[in-house]
């Protein structure tokens, strides 16, 4: 029976099925016993998932090229003493070891985390409670999509994404409106004040209205178990349309009493010199918000807000350069908040690359060539050339 240098059914056995059912049954062996604690670090990059495929498949097509390429030029004579030489399983075996460490390296890269641990973590850095408008006003169009939503927009943007304000800086959520809402404490878990960001919608705040000094009381509270030297920075994002309430005072009061700074940030176009239309219904409606049988406007007070951030020792900037004041944020001094003891997730990533990198050094080592026939073909082309 004619053996082949390249058995295709082999090859793909040894690229594709093969490496993936290793790979497989790997994460089962490692993860089963801790699955509810099984995540990754990025798993946004779980398409590289397909690079062992895509390294088998381009092996697999070298293969079948060098394949053809042998059966054209090779004589009935040659291709028995290459079968002879060469082994096909190790060869198939070197293209195993080869797509299986490539997915181990991408499996690395996605970070596998499991297996809990307790850790203990000085946080360092300032204390931020960002307050944010929930009134009707705030779903003014004169900012796109509306002031609301440009507001989330740049508080994930630039709080959380923006890596000149990744530190350990604790952040809290306030919504207010007539009244105040707590939607989260101080926290140094950045993830659940995004989520929190997302939730805010008008209505957040039990009572309509703007009351911007009442809301900077209450962030004043938020303060309380903050240490004497720390940075405490309050930040408001609002249209500046105060109904009740001395804002001004109260920011002075902030500031000179607890050392909290007050900045503000103008939601809302100050070009329009009447304003934009307030909608009257949800975020979707075009329905303008009537009164007395007058549509309802809302213009950006810039003035007011400048002045409520000068009483607070802080500074105001409107929402398209909010990111410069981030940047003065980012600038100030940092102190030792608290000592927080956090439930970790073990990296295991190291056991993949230590995995791939073994097996890359064993394809190094591994030849194609039959160790007990070595000698052969050379005496056998010595007995056909030499005769």
């Amino acid at each position: 029976m004619k053996r082949h240098v390249y058995p295709i059914g082999v090859w793909i056995v040894s690229v594709l099925v093969l490496p993936i059912v290793l790979l497989a049954l790997g994460f089962a062996a490692f993860a089963l016993t801790d699955v509810e604690t099984l995540l990754f670090d990025s798993p946004q990059l779980w398409w590289l998932g397909a690079a062992g495929p895509v390294a088998g498949i381009i092996l697999l097509y070298g293969v079948i090229r060098r394949r053809r390429s042998l059966e054209r030029f090779t004589s009935a004579q040659l291709a028995p003493l290459l079968a002879d030489r060469l082994s096909p399983g190790r060869q198939a075996l070197r293209a195993t070891l080869i797509t299986t460490a490539v997915l181990l390296i991408a499996a690395a890269v996605i970070g596998p985390r499991w297996g809990l641990y307790l850790e203990k973590q000085k946080v360092h850095g300032v204390d931020v409670v960002v307050a944010v408008d929930v009134s009707r006003s705030m779903l003014a169009r004169d900012v796109e999509p509306h002031r609301l939503e440009r507001a989330k927009r740049e508080i994930r943007q630039q709080l959380i994404e923006r890596a000149v304000f990744r530190h350990s800086n604790r952040l809290a959520l306030l919504a207010f409106a007539g009244s105040t809402s707590l939607k989260l404490p101080l926290t140094t878990d950045h993830l659940s004040f995004r989520s929190k960001i997302e939730a805010v919608n008008i209505g957040s705040a039990p009572r309509g209205g703007t009351a911007i000094g009442a809301a900077i009381r209450a962030a004043t509270d938020l303060f309380e178990k903050s240490p004497e030297q720390a940075g405490k920075i309050l930040v408001l994002f609002t249209d500046g349309e105060d109904h009740e309430g001395s804002p001004i005072e109260a920011a002075r009061e902030a500031y000179d009493e607890r050392g909290i700074r007050v900045f503000t940030v103008g939601v809302g176009d100050a070009a329009r010199t009447v304003g934009a239309q307030v909608p009257s219904g949800s975020e979707r409606s075009s329905k303008p918000l009537l009164h007395d049988g007058q549509i309802v406007f809302s213009k950006l007070d810039v003035e007011g807000l400048r002045k409520i951030a000068l009483a607070g020792g802080g500074q105001y900037a409107p929402i398209k350069d909010f990111h410069r004041l981030v940047t003065a944020m980012a600038a100030m001094r940092k102190t030792d908040l608290t000592t927080e003891e956090r439930i970790r997730h073990r990296p295991r990533y190291q056991w993949f690359l230590a995995a791939a990198l073994i097996l890359l050094g064993l394809e190094m080592i591994i030849t194609d060539r039959r160790p007990s026939v070595a000698k052969l073909p050379q005496r056998v082309w010595q007995e056909e050339f030499m005769s």
